[in-house]
């Protein structure tokens, strides 16, 4: 059980600074964002800011723009703040920000009827994209992160199924492009329009036409703006990309993600709608998002190219829909740029084991990692536990070096350790496996007891749940074993 930590106690500026906005009353709101702005005063880099008209105007800190809005002499108050007397002082702010606090049963808490928890896409027991959430998705350049966000906007706008997944109503989307040639993206808009055959779509998509490529959450000027449309077009999605141009201009560590998601928070709360806002992002060198966005969020998903024609959609994150989380689905790219999934078998665990098997026979040697790019379709944690039982049942083997630097066999692989996957036949590693007692059991390898302790098991099956689990994969027969004892007598 978590415990808030009393004023004074290390972390308690960032307990409060960092709750969220929502559900508050004005009053509570006004400290709780006082708080925030004051512990955030010195926390970002300066950065250049776009004005309204698409001038760049001198470099200075987002956050103090937000600081600052209520003093500036040309910038309205933001609502609901109003007449309400802002707090100055960090103690003064933490004063507010607690009187607010309620705490009550159980019972009270979860009976206690709340709009905000229906499903824009999926349903009440799996909202993929809830009422009011915040989305990333990314990919690498080229992917086809765009092309995906507009055929949802035009299923989401239609009220048609996306991919396979429920979208209970029509919604109105805006687009918000901050990327490339204006007139490349309105052709392929129109592409896309004149091509569409769901539902239609009516007005219910709006896009942000000028000035072009020049919106930032982090000027509090444009937040207003948007305010503004969202609520004389009664926006329920918002679609912005790329972030690094919207406003997260650090580099993005948990903390600066949360300080941006309190920027879109803050469009929410002051356009009173469950605004749902779908940020496109940048993935970084290693394939994963740039930035600590894992933590931060509602749903993330990962757009990946899977060569011509073809596109990898991971719900690496679906906070509130279990049946989608850590899931993966194989698109295919159709007419009028929109994609149909790809219909393919389940693959059960004795052909997840042969295509495993396969990739290690065809490469020696090969690392688990490329492993997994070779066999899609399914979940991590599946693959991982047919890898698992092969290892078990003496079928595969992996490679590793001990802290003295000499080659060692192991029945599994270790974490954040290349693993070097081989077959248990492969005459390359025969000299590292242990040799096998009459009764099956291991005996000691040539040169003693050096190096790692977890050696190779027997390659019959374990005993009990383990062999239950691998009753699908046959073991492989002992061919080593006459080898290995032959080397070790040598």
């Amino acid at each position: 059980m978590s415990v808030a930590p009393v004023i004074g106690d290390p972390g308690w500026e960032d307990h409060f600074a960092d709750a969220t906005f929502e559900a508050l009353t004005e009053t509570e709101y006004a400290a709780r964002l006082a708080l925030h702005r004051i512990l955030l005063r010195d926390r970002a880099a300066p950065t250049a800011n776009h004005a309204l008209d698409g001038s760049e105007t001198p470099k200075r800190n987002p956050e103090a723009e937000a600081i600052e809005l209520e003093v500036a002499a040309d910038l309205p108050a933001p609502e609901p703040l109003g007449s309400i007397k802002e707090p100055q002082t960090e103690e003064e702010a933490v004063k507010g920000a607690l009187a607010g606090v309620r705490i009550v049963p159980l019972d009270v808490f979860v009976d206690t009827e709340e709009q905000g928890s229906e499903a824009v896409l999926g349903d009440a027991d799996n909202a993929v994209i809830p009422e009011g959430g915040d989305v990333m998705v990314y990919g690498d350049g080229g992917a086809g992160k765009t092309t995906l966000c507009v055929d949802a906007a035009c299923h989401f706008a239609a009220g048609d199924p996306w991919l396979g997944i429920r979208v209970p109503r029509p919604l109105r989307v805006l687009i918000i492009e901050n990327e490339g040639p204006r007139p490349r993206f309105r052709q392929k808009l129109k592409r896309k329009r004149d091509a569409w055959a769901g539902s239609p779509i009516g007005d219910r998509i709006s896009v942000l036409e000028a000035p072009w490529g020049a919106f930032t959450f982090a000027d509090e000027r444009w937040r207003e703006l948007l305010v503004d449309r969202v609520l004389e077009h009664e926006v329920d999605v918002v679609i912005c990309g790329p972030v690094t141009c919207a406003g997260m201009n650090a580099a993005g560590t948990l903390q600066e993600v949360r300080d941006f998601l309190v920027l879109v928070g803050d469009v929410r709360r002051r356009s009173g709608r469950r605004l749902v806002v779908i940020l496109v992002h940048h993935e970084n060198k290693g394939g994963k998002v740039s930035g600590a966005w894992e933590g931060a969020g509602d749903t993330l998903l990962h757009v990946s190219a899977q060569g011509h024609g073809r596109l990898r959609l991971h719900f690496q994150k679906a906070r509130w829909a279990s049946d989608y989380h850590a899931t993966t689905l194989q698109l295919l790219w159709a007419a009028g740029d929109s994609f149909e999934v790809e219909e393919k078998d389940e693959l059960d665990d004795e052909t997840i084991g042969e295509l495993i098997v396969a990739r290690i026979d065809e490469h020696p040697g090969t690392t688990w990692g490329a492993v997994e790019k070779a066999t899609p379709g399914m979940s991590r944690d599946r693959r991982n536990g047919v890898r698992d039982g092969l290892f078990a049942a003496g079928r595969i083997v992996n490679v590793a070096r001990d802290e003295g630097g000499v080659d060692v066999a192991l029945a599994y692989c270790p974490e954040r350790r290349t693993a070097q996957l081989h077959l248990a036949d492969d005459p390359l590693i025969s000299h590292l496996l242990p040799a096998s007692g009459a009764d099956g059991e291991q005996i000691a390898p040539p040169g003693g007891e050096r190096g790692e302790k977890h050696l190779l098991r027997a390659p019959r099956p374990l005993k009990g749940s383990t062999e239950e689990q691998m009753q699908a994969i046959p073991p492989a027969p002992d061919l080593l074993t006459e080898a290995a004892a032959e080397e070790a007598a040598s």
